[in-house]
């Protein structure tokens, strides 16, 4: 089914980027994937992928803060493919502190590269996407945020209503998918004190499975899962299309 299709994912070097990578190169997908910072795990990921599944794999430059860089990069694969099969909105950027030290621009940064650069990726890709769409947003975004994240919180939210929006507009299926804590290197390297508490503040009783996350975006391709639909993922067996 996914042999010699091609998926774009925005922020692959680790996490949940680098899963969904991993999950759909080893089912023969080709993997175009973006970096900001972080070139060298990148193109190390890349080789791997490459070497272990023998697809074809690439590495591109992204600033989901600026407009031009979505535009030179939309501009690179539409001349070289022509059309793709997927797109992973997957990067994005949080500044946890507490609720009275954030200031304008620390809020303004996460909402620009979250929200907007996720909406700059729809505006852009999708006349060259040719199935689906999908956004990787956060139950923070309904209800588990935080006091320390309410940029964050607010972009994910943010992330869901431009969802259900832009699927009016798009011949594409555009997905919005909410896990919970998941088991990823930056959630491993929080104080644990504080993950443990709140884990226990949100009610959930462990990690979610990195791999998990591909594999709900897989039963949404095979199910055709309708277009503006918000997915919710609570733990690694509870899984529901909540709007």
């Amino acid at each position: 089914m996914y042999q010699n299709k091609v998926m774009l994912i925005t922020g692959c070097y680790r996490g949940i980027g680098k899963a969904i990578a991993e999950y759909f190169a080893s089912r023969g997908t080709n993997i175009i994937m973006t970096y900001h910072r972080r070139v060298n795990e990148t193109v190390k990921l890349e080789e791997e992928l490459k070497e272990k599944y023998h697809v074809n794999v690439e590495s591109h430059y992204l600033d989901l803060s600026s407009e031009n860089s979505v535009k030179y990069l939309y501009e690179a694969i539409r001349d070289k493919f022509g059309e793709i099969d997927y797109l992973v909105n997957n990067a994005a950027s949080s500044l946890d502190n507490d609720i009275y030290d954030k200031d304008h621009d620390e809020f303004m940064s996460v909402l620009e590269i979250n929200t907007v650069g996720t909406f700059l990726m729809m505006k852009y890709f999708d006349n060259i996407v040719s199935g689906f769409i999908f956004n990787i947003s956060s139950t923070d975004g309904i209800n588990t945020g935080s006091v320390y994240s309410i940029d964050y919180n607010a972009s994910k939210a943010a992330i869901n209503s431009i969802t259900k929006t832009f699927s009016l507009a798009s011949s594409n299926h555009i997905i919005s998918i909410c896990p919970n804590w998941v088991k990823t290197e930056s959630t491993m390297d929080m104080d644990k004190k504080y993950l443990e508490s709140e884990l226990k503040r949100i009610k959930q009783d462990k990690l979610i499975d990195a791999t998990t996350i591909p594999k709900v975006i897989d039963d949404c391709i095979k199910n055709n899962e309708v277009s503006g639909s918000i997915i919710r993922i609570d733990g690694d067996d509870c899984v529901r299309r909540i709007d």
